[in-house]
């Protein structure tokens, strides 16, 4: 095994650990959305909060493409201790069932939550599942497939770079990969790989904002790919992450910077007349927070901690359900006379525990288990 090719004799659990943690802080993430205008959730609060607004919406950007990176790292590790058709019957049980079960059943009472919220429907939740699916999709009618998105996503794009990630692997090609990568091993170098993304951004953006409708969603499907490969090559050619390990403080300040300068043009009222730089701005930004988030996971957290064994397990089905409590709290507290802080805080609470709730439930019935993802 040639110096600067990953390895597949230990686990990465820095990237069970980032997965982990960036699926744990969904809930606060989206129970904060409710209280912005930025995002798509299915329940308003009446006022936004400007200071939420301001804080979030940079936010946004990295949260969802950080796991796009992780998945195209653990494509690496999968693809070495299985043949393709292994990993292709693996993403199918893993992400395609639970999407269908989702978009089934979880989105359909999420949506009804957010019609009787906003006065556009006034039935029983029977009463709406037959409109759900016959009305159209959002937002001209109800039918959508919420946070689920991201699960057909990532299968979509698996299934597309298998055929590259099985060439990659080659040993000969391996070799000249990591060749041609070495200028990424070195510093800030790694930054390098903004540029196509960036340009990319810039094209697409303007004329394919965010509808996660997969089809016609050319700016992200670019993006969200660009990661996968990323994340598949970082792991590939080890040096890269090896780097991305010791630039960490560096990518964490140039983060906080573009974040800060982000937070500051939405506060002062300007981010419309800016608009123009922003996809590029965007990408640069949200590769900062991944190459941090990464760098220091590698770091710290490359072990089996105390309950990894448990929230490696639990943290996908955590993904399919965190969003159906968040949901359900916001819809019964958002227009209560509790104070705006103590609302979010009692979303938040409720959400988690619904949601560890639900899975305790889930894991222990064999015939549900495989719907939801916690088979395994």
């Amino acid at each position: 095994m040639m110096t600067g090719i990953a390895r597949a004799d230990g686990r990465a659990y820095y990237l069970d650990w980032v997965r982990i943690i960036v699926i744990l802080i969904l809930v606060p993430f989206h129970s904060a959305i409710t209280f912005t205008t930025v995002g798509d959730c299915y329940i308003k609060h009446p006022q936004s909060v400007p200071i939420v607004d301001a804080l979030l919406g940079p936010m946004s950007s990295w949260v969802m493409p950080l796991l796009f990176v992780v998945a195209g790292g653990a494509s690496f590790y999968a693809l070495q201790r299985r043949m393709w058709w292994e990993y292709e019957r693996e993403r199918r049980l893993k992400l395609l069932i639970p999407f269908f079960a989702g978009f089934l059943l979880i989105v359909p009472p999420m949506t009804y939550l957010g019609a009787r919220f906003n006065g556009t429907f006034e039935g029983s939740l029977l009463e709406f599942f037959p409109r759900f699916f016959t009305s159209g999709a959002a937002p001209k009618g109800y039918m959508n497939w919420g946070h689920f998105w991201f699960l057909i996503y990532l299968y979509t794009f698996s299934m597309i770079l298998l055929p590259l990630f099985l060439r990659m692997m080659r040993e000969r090609t391996r070799a000249s990969i990591v060749h041609a990568s070495a200028i990424l091993e070195k510093g800030m170098w790694v930054y390098l790989v903004a540029v196509p993304v960036m340009l990319s951004e810039t094209l697409l953006r303007p004329f394919f904002p965010t509808f996660y409708n997969l089809i016609w969603d050319f700016a992200n499907d670019t993006l969200f790919l660009a990661l996968m490969l990323y994340g598949f090559l970082f792991v590939l050619n080890g040096r890269i992450m090896d780097n991305i390990q010791r630039i960490r403080a560096s990518s964490l300040l140039l983060a906080l910077a573009l974040y800060g300068v982000s937070v500051g043009v939405q506060t002062a009222g300007v981010a419309k007349s800016l608009s123009p730089a922003f996809p590029a701005y965007d990408v640069l930004m949200l590769l900062a927070w991944i190459l941090a988030a990464i760098g220091y996971a590698k770091q710290f957290l490359n072990r089996r901690f105390r309950f990894y064994d448990y929230l490696h397990t639990a943290t996908f089905p955590f993904y399919v359900f965190h969003y159906l409590p968040v949901t359900i709290a916001a819809y019964f507290i958002a227009r209560s006379d509790v104070n705006v802080w103590l609302k979010y805080l009692l979303i938040v609470a409720f959400a988690y525990a619904a949601t560890f709730a639900l899975y305790e439930i889930v894991r222990r019935v064999s015939g549900v288990r495989l719907l939801f993802g916690a088979h395994a």
